[in-house]
């Protein structure tokens, strides 16, 4: 019995794979750096306080913005209180309340969103801060 021997074929550098992973990679920065600036937009310096921690529980959090010019922002819209209690009501879900102060703001316009809150019946609140670096 003759067997013809075949001419191996070199193995070839196979793109189809190469460029699925470069496309895989593209969409998770493009999403991980849309995320980052979602939180960043707002250029708010948080005050620092030693014994802060984070929040504990799964529920759904709201993310309140206050500026240091006193504009309130939610989901990227300036509200006025009335409007910012009108809005956090008509949510209808139990939810928590995120309020990211700078820390230049009045506490005047800090107590027009708590009293926005509690006028929406919300009453778990937390505040962001950062938590200064023990010093050794």
């Amino acid at each position: 019995m003759k067997f013809s021997k075949k001419a191996e074929e070199e193995p070839g550098f196979q793109m189809a794979p190469m460029i699925d992973c470069v496309f895989l990679l593209l969409i998770y920065f493009m999403c991980v750096s849309s995320f980052h600036q979602l939180e960043s937009v707002e250029n708010i310096k948080l005050p620092v306080e030693n014994q802060s921690r984070a929040p504990e529980g799964a529920e759904q959090k709201v993310s309140i913005n206050i500026k240091s010019d006193g504009a309130i922002i939610m989901d990227r819209v300036i509200y006025e209180p009335t409007e910012l209690a009108n809005v956090l009501a008509n949510t209808g879900v139990k939810q928590t309340v995120l309020i990211r102060a700078d820390k230049a703001t009045r506490h005047g316009r800090i107590l027009d969103v708590l009293s926005a809150c509690a006028a929406a019946g919300i009453w778990d609140i937390s505040f962001a801060t950062y938590q200064e670096e023990p010093k050794q």
